[in-house]
């Protein structure tokens, strides 16, 4: 049962949805969203984008010539749908090989003790639910189709600042090579993959390998920040100085 629960809040979280969650009842329900759902005076958007305007401040404005190529370089790099599709690339992918997997897939202590479920989190679920593979279906459609209006939101503002970020980072001579090679047949296939490179399953299977190796080294890297920092006072001992 626990690995149907963690399974499906997983399946849930990705879809970003709640729907593939058991009904519930309409008295507790409104008593959860009572308790948990912001009122809309305690979210300030405009104090939130200032923090983050804070957290990124704008830049100097690169020359225009370098900054008119870089436009043509970013909207390269960053095709119209581009985001749209990514999602619906990887999501779907991911959701797929997620709902094949069993119980015996997520070794647990639970898991070792007792026999575990041979099916998989699809039959699982369909087993609950006689219509899941419709469900499933219908909110993927509808997921898509939303992605495709926030993408006709987002890339435009994305591509702006994806070109203010090459401008800086190439001069004219460059920018004029680089969409020179674009606008080849080569060119222009290598840009529009360039971000869809990074959700590839190779790509993130080997950032997940890395992984180990990530937490094997943390530990020396804490003991030698304690090392390097040894001769400072400690803050707390600083900060009661202050207040003497």
């Amino acid at each position: 049962m626990r690995f149907i629960l963690i399974s499906a809040a997983l399946l849930a979280g990705a879809f970003a949805t709640p729907t593939l969650a058991k009904p519930v009842p309409e008295e507790a329900a409104e008593k959860a969203s009572g308790e948990s759902r912001l009122k809309p005076s305690d979210f300030d958007m405009s104090q939130l984008m200032g923090m983050f305007d804070k957290l990124f401040p704008a830049q100097p404005d690169p020359a225009p010539q370098r900054l008119a190529l870089a436009r043509a370089t970013a909207a390269g790099v960053l095709p119209v749908g581009t985001y749209a599709s990514m999602f619906d690339e990887f999501a779907g992918g991911m959701v797929d090989h997620f709902l094949s997997l069993r119980e015996a897939d997520f070794v647990t202590k639970d898991t070792k003790k007792k026999p575990v479920s041979g099916l998989t989190l699809r039959q699982e679920l369909a087993k609950d639910d006689p219509h899941f593979e419709e469900r499933l279906k219908i909110i993927r459609r509808v997921i898509g189709e939303e992605l495709v209006k926030i993408s006709a939101l987002m890339e435009p503002k994305m591509r702006e600042g994806l070109a203010r970020s090459i401008a800086r980072r190439f001069d004219e001579k460059q920018l004029t090579e680089i969409n020179a090679f674009m606008a080849t047949d080569s060119g222009r296939a290598f840009a529009g993959q360039t971000m869809r490179l990074w959700i590839d399953p190779d790509v993130m299977r080997s950032m997940v390998q890395a992984f180990p190796q990530m937490i094997t080294a943390m530990p020396g890297a804490v003991m030698r920040l304690e090392a390097e920092t040894a001769h400072l006072p400690k803050p707390e001992k600083t900060m009661k100085k202050g207040k003497d």
